[in-house]
């Protein structure tokens, strides 16, 4: 999958309003804290990816399926095992199956880091940000806490769209979105980036976490990535990867 995902840190890449406080969030990061554990772990990652390019003349569909083995321990995690297997259609009258693109590995030492360790991943994302909105909604049938997150200090709305007209493109936007439990334990995150260059081009960028409390440390239960762009309004790519994370006994 072309996107990393150290983007799923998300710091570093929003705009915030100069209108809207900054709400403290060090209480949620210290329990964060508790829900960090070096302890030695053994994940299985079931990863599906998929791709889809389409050009005039021009389509190619992938498809992988696998599984990976991952470590945890007091230094870091590990991607020790990974085999998948794949499908593909291709046809092109402009551009041969040999130059489109490379390899990527089934799962990148950061996605194993954050599927293992997303206390840490949520730690980075709160040190830079500041709460847009907060209300209580309900979460998969239960009641929960909604905090819509923006890192603070970039740039005002104002100067944004003021740039955004002297340069001609709309700007980057990304937006958090973190629903906790009664007690303050998260359930999952999503977030959601755009980028568009006019008409003629455009990026867009979507993933979302569900976690899963194991004795006591907070792990990925689930993490989904979509990506798609298009230029000159006739060149388009989407991409997916879900991956799927249980704990080895």
């Amino acid at each position: 999958m072309k996107t990393q995902a150290l983007r799923w840190i998300v710091a570093g890449s929003l705009l915030i309003s100069s209108q809207l406080a900054a709400q403290p969030l060090e209480n949620l990061r210290t329990q964060l804290s508790g829900l960090h554990s070096d302890q030695p772990l053994r994940l299985k990652v079931d990863v599906e990816i998929k791709h889809r390019g389409s050009a005039p003349l021009h389509l190619n569909n992938q498809k992988t399926r696998g599984r990976a083995v991952v470590t945890y321990g007091p230094r870091g995690a590990e991607v020790i095992k990974a085999q998948s297997r794949g499908s593909s259609s291709w046809f092109s009258l402009w551009r041969s199956k040999k130059e489109d693109g490379t390899t990527e590995p089934l799962l990148s030492w950061e996605e194993a880091q954050i599927l293992a360790d997303p206390a840490g991943m949520l730690d980075s994302l709160l040190s830079e940000a500041s709460v847009v909105s907060e209300e209580t909604v309900d979460w998969q049938g239960q009641p929960a806490r909604l905090l819509v997150l923006r890192p603070s200090g970039l740039a005002t709305e104002g100067q944004v769209e003021e740039a955004s007209v002297k340069s001609g493109f709309e700007p980057l936007v990304l937006e958090a979105k973190l629903w906790l439990d009664e007690r303050g334990i998260p359930l999952a995150l999503e977030s959601l980036t755009e980028l568009r260059l006019t008409a003629a081009l455009s990026a867009m960028d979507h993933q979302s976490f569900t976690f899963q409390q194991v004795d006591g440390r907070l792990l990925v239960a689930e993490a989904q990535e979509t990506s798609s762009g298009t230029a000159l309004a006739v060149l388009r790519s989407r991409e997916s990867k879900t991956m799927k994370v249980s704990v080895v006994r």
